[in-house]
């Protein structure tokens, strides 16, 4: 396990970045959040203090507020980093397809920056967060790390791009660089536009679930904990360099199952509605995590229904405060 390495966390303060800083900071690490808080900003900062009152006695960390588009934001930092975890991007395949241009320069350009940033301070260690959006709709599943690129949003799009400067900079600068491709990430402080917390707060306020399309469409749920256990097995991991990965847990289920799943936990009669599917969604996404498991020791631990239930615990809890 990592520990006593300086490790910068690009988009720190949101979802998987403030879970990656709990788990290097149990291990004395010291951990430095880039973030602009552009959204959600007073849950940021409540699921950061929930990180400084676990962690307050020798606690590493530090927060610069502000975009990785501004040059003079690299200036602000003090340590010498070795490990940048670059998960900073504005996301959203719906938002992407109204916001195209706010999407390319805002995903496309930090990650340039960060890769500057790191080619100036000796070319530390780069971990990417892309997205199994790259692939589109699958023209076979489960999906490898091989199949054909095809991504039908702006969103997808620019994490691609940002795979291709990913590959670049390993080429011409041998700066160190692996990118993960994450399958629906879910679990507690999950956004709140992703479908498992939107449901889960739905059926907790006694209001009706609003499914796209017929529900059968299929989804690769995973877990926080193992993305953040990918995320670390690939920063150690000197093998992985220059390479992408399919970080899932390769056992998709339709979204009609897991919301019976949610109602089931609930122990809440059924409310849902269907509406027209959205432009821009996948039919299905099926990870073949073969790669990952075999190159990093990456092994998803949590099933979905243990996963749904933390969740749906966390959320009751959350609610109530």
């Amino acid at each position: 396990m990592m520990n006593k390495r300086n490790i910068l966390i690009t988009g720190g303060a949101g979802f998987i970045g403030s879970h990656l800083a709990e788990k290097l900071l149990r291990t004395n690490n010291y951990v430095l959040i880039i973030d602009n808080f552009r959204e959600h900003r007073e849950e940021k900062r409540h699921q950061l203090q929930h990180i400084l009152e676990n962690y307050q006695e020798g606690i590493d960390f530090n927060i610069i507020e502000g975009s990785l588009l501004n040059p003079e934001i690299f200036e602000k930092i003090e340590k010498n980093i070795d490990i940048i975890f670059h998960l900073a991007a504005i996301a959203g395949v719906r938002y992407s397809l109204l916001n195209p241009t706010v999407i390319t320069e805002n995903n496309i350009c930090s990650t340039v920056n960060i890769f500057e940033y790191s080619r100036r301070c000796g070319k530390k260690k780069v971990v990417f967060a892309s997205s199994s959006s790259v692939y589109g709709n699958p023209i076979y599943t489960p999906v490898d790390e091989d199949h054909p690129k095809t991504p039908i949003s702006p969103y997808a799009v620019s994490k691609l791009a940002c795979e291709s400067y990913c590959d670049y900079y390993f080429r011409e600068y041998s700066i160190p660089s692996t990118w993960l491709r994450f399958y629906t990430v879910y679990g507690p402080w999950g956004r709140k536009d992703m479908a498992i917390r939107k449901f889960i707060e739905r059926v907790l306020n006694g209001e009706e679930i609003v499914i796209y399309g017929d529900g059968e469409q299929l989804r690769d749920f995973t877990y926080i904990s193992d993305i953040v256990d990918g995320l670390i097995l690939a920063a150690e991991n000197e093998d992985a360099d220059g390479e992408a990965f399919n970080l899932g847990c390769g056992n998709p289920i339709s979204v009609n199952e897991l919301v019976n799943k949610i109602y089931s936990i609930a122990d809440r009669p059924k409310n849902v509605k269907y509406i027209d599917a959205k432009k821009g969604d996948v039919r299905v996404t099926h990870s073949d995590i073969t790669k990952a498991q075999k190159k990093l020791g990456f092994s998803p631990k949590v099933n979905i229904y243990q996963g749904i239930k933390n969740t749906f615990e966390w959320e009751k809890e959350y609610l109530s405060m």
